[in-house]
């Protein structure tokens, strides 16, 4: 009734099994680079439209790439205090309001500081104070969004981590 069949061994099907492996392996990679590469050129887009609007001075794409790469070195740097500062005040304080408000002020000024020392550091990019506090507004509200996504529906109404 049943029989087993004998397992092809060959040096042809270890060589098909390893590029079809290779081929898996590529086409992921593949789709993740692409992901990435979508996610990042949406938020330099993203400032780059911004910027526009507000009528940001730069002398070349490539100042503009510099400030965005050096805006994400010093807030990856800065976020990891303000984390740790938000979720230490906020086992403190019982009010979600006054938590929100606690959020507001730490992420927004550590926020700015990341973005007021990377155009200071770049000469070739003039961004107006007013262009510096509304961007860090936005990337605060655009952070309370992406947390509420992420909490899923049942606690929409917080706002505090």
């Amino acid at each position: 009734m049943f029989t087993l069949k004998p397992k092809k061994t060959g040096p042809s099907h270890n060589i098909s099994n390893f590029f079809a492996k290779a081929l898996t392996v590529i086409f992921i990679t593949l789709i993740v680079i692409i992901a990435i590469s979508l996610m990042l050129g949406a938020f330099v887009f993203g400032f780059i439209g911004l910027f526009k609007i507000f009528g940001v001075q730069y002398d070349s794409f490539l100042s503009l790439l510099i400030f965005l790469l050096l805006f994400f070195i010093i807030g990856f740097i800065v976020d990891l205090l303000s984390i740790f500062l938000i979720n230490t005040f906020s086992q403190q304080i019982r009010n979600s309001k006054r938590k929100f408000l606690v959020r507001l002020v730490i992420d927004c000024s550590f926020s700015w500081f990341a973005i007021h020392t990377a155009d200071e550091l770049i000469r070739s990019l003039t961004i107006p104070s007013i262009t510096e506090l509304i961007a860090v507004f936005l990337l605060f509200l655009l952070e309370v969004v992406m947390d509420m996504n992420s909490k899923g529906e049942s606690n929409k109404s917080s706002l505090v981590p």
